[in-house]
């Protein structure tokens, strides 16, 4: 009976094209924050992703604004889906610093500019 079961499993695998794992590490700016991948806290800085569909990678951590990156599998000449790095770098800003700043102009004559 076992047989009968595995082609099953193998023919299933065949049509629905079983998907591959890479093992991408993440690195991130700077290194003591928290990472996500896909919804779920990873312990360490590598990830098996699956290369048959897009990955969410979200860090966060104290006093940095928290940095959403997709990234999405690509066809190689082999014509097989696989991620172009296997080392992502994530850069975190400290909170408040990609704020615009508003400056005002002032002309000759004290007014302010229009």
């Amino acid at each position: 009976m076992t047989r009968p079961r595995v082609f099953v499993a193998v023919a299933a695998c065949a049509a629905a094209g079983c998907a591959t794992a890479q093992t991408v590490r993440i690195q991130c700016v700077p290194r003591e924050v928290a990472i996500y991948v896909d919804g779920r806290l990873i312990e360490g800085n590598e990830a098996a992703l699956s290369t048959d569909r897009a990955h969410k990678i979200y860090a966060k951590g104290a006093g940095f604004e928290p940095e959403l990156v997709v990234v999405e599998p690509e066809v190689g000449e082999d014509g097989r889906p696989a991620f172009r790095d296997e080392d992502l770098c994530v850069r975190l800003v400290p909170i408040g610093m990609n704020r615009e700043l508003e400056v005002e102009v002032e002309r000759e004559g004290g007014a302010p500019a229009d």
